[in-house]
C-alpha cells in the first residue's frame, strides 16, 4: 500500500471517530465543538500556566502547573487526606478563590465520612476565607462525577474539586477524559482528588503523590513543640516532557504563597527535629509482658493453687 492510500485511511479513520463523538456529544446534550486532530500537540504555553510562587518548583514543571483542565491528585491511604485536602485548598487561593469566584468542594459521601467536614477556623488558620468555599455532598460517585463535569463546563468557580476514595471504574480513563475536556474547553481548572488511590491511566496531563511532612518549626522557638506552616511533598508521577522527581514546597498562610523546601533524606527509623525529652519528662510505658518459659506437665495430683500461673509459665 503506498503512503497515500494510508494517509487516506488514517484520515477516514479519524473522520469517523470525529462524527461518532459528535453523535454522542448531541445524545448527552453537549455537541463536541472542537476536535483536535491527531498530530495536535496539547502541551500548555508558558501563558497557560500558574506559579505557585516557589521558584524550583514552577521551574521544575516548566513555569507551574496548567491553569486549564483537569489535575490529579493522590494520596496513599485516607490517613493522609489532610495534606490532599490542604493543597488542593491552597491551589484555590492560588487561583484566586474568593466569594464572589468561590473554589467548589465536590465529595462523595463516604469520603466525607471518614475524612470529615471542612473546619471554619481551621480554614481562616490556613488563609482561606471560609465563605469562598461551597461544599457539595454526593450521595454516589456517579453524582460526583456528574457534578464535577457541570461544574467545569459552567466555568463559574475559581477551582472545583471532586474528592472520592480510591480508584472507582467511573472515573478511569473515559472518565478524566470528560472531566478534562469540559474544563479545558472552559478555561477552566478540576481537581479530582483520590484519598487512598493508586497510580492508574487517566487523561489529566499532571499527577502529583500528595505526601504529609512534619510542619516547619515556628521562627525563634524551635525549642519548643510548636506546629508552623504546613509541608507537602509532592511526587511528580506524570508531566508531558517530565521526568519523575520529588519536591517539597511550604505553605505560607499570610502571603498565601508557596515556598520551596529542601528536600531532606532522613534514614529510616528516625525522625527530624529535637531530640526526645528525657523518660522522666514523659508518660510512663506500659509494662511489659514478662519472660516465658516452658514447663513441663504436673502428675496429677500434684497440683497446687497456683497451678494455672505455672502452667501460664509467665514470670
Amino acid at each position: 500500500m503506498g503512503h497515500g492510500a494510508a494517509g487516506e485511511g488514517s484520515r477516514s479513520r479519524l473522520a469517523t471517530l470525529s462524527a461518532l463523538r459528535q453523535v454522542i456529544g448531541r445524545i448527552e446534550g453537549v455537541p463536541f465543538a472542537h476536535e483536535p486532530s491527531a498530530d495536535q500537540d496539547e502541551k500548555p504555553k508558558d501563558g497557560d500556566r500558574f506559579a505557585l510562587g516557589a521558584p524550583l518548583f514552577d521551574a521544575a514543571l516548566g513555569g507551574g502547573l496548567p491553569r486549564a483542565g483537569l489535575l490529579e491528585l493522590r494520596t496513599h491511604a485516607m490517613r493522609d487526606g489532610g495534606a490532599g485536602v490542604g493543597f488542593a485548598l491552597a491551589l484555590g487561593l492560588r487561583l484566586g478563590a474568593c466569594r464572589e469566584r468561590p473554589l467548589l468542594w465536590i465529595a462523595a459521601a463516604d469520603a466525607l465520612a471518614e475524612g470529615g467536614m471542612p473546619y471554619r477556623e481551621g480554614l481562616a488558620h490556613f488563609g482561606f476565607d471560609p465563605e469562598a468555599l461551597v461544599v457539595v455532598r454526593a450521595r454516589r460517585v456517579v453524582d460526583a462525577a456528574w457534578a464535577g463535569e457541570e461544574a467545569a463546563r459552567s466555568g463559574a468557580s475559581a477551582l472545583t474539586v471532586v474528592e472520592l476514595r480510591g480508584n472507582p471504574a467511573l472515573l478511569g480513563l473515559e472518565g478524566t477524559r470528560r472531566l478534562h475536556t469540559r474544563a479545558r474547553d472552559a478555561r477552566g481548572a478540576v481537581v479530582l482528588l483520590r484519598q487512598g488511590g493508586e497510580a492508574e491511566a487517566s487523561a489529566a496531563p499532571v499527577r502529583l503523590l500528595v505526601e504529609p511532612v512534619r510542619a516547619a518549626p515556628v521562627p525563634g522557638l524551635e525549642a519548643l513543640p510548636l506546629i508552623g506552616r504546613p509541608r507537602f511533598s509532592l511526587g511528580l508521577e506524570k508531566a508531558r516532557g517530565l521526568s519523575p522527581r520529588t519536591l517539597q514546597l511550604e505553605w505560607d498562610p499570610h502571603d498565601r504563597r508557596f515556598l520551596d523546601h529542601d528536600l531532606r533524606f532522613v534514614p529510616a527509623g528516625r525522625v527530624p527535629g529535637p531530640a526526645a525529652a528525657p523518660a522522666g519528662e514523659r508518660p510512663d510505658p506500659a509494662r511489659g509482658t514478662g519472660s516465658l518459659l516452658a514447663l513441663r506437665p504436673l502428675r496429677p495430683g500434684l497440683e497446687g493453687e497456683d497451678a494455672p500461673r505455672r502452667r501460664a509459665g509467665t514470670l
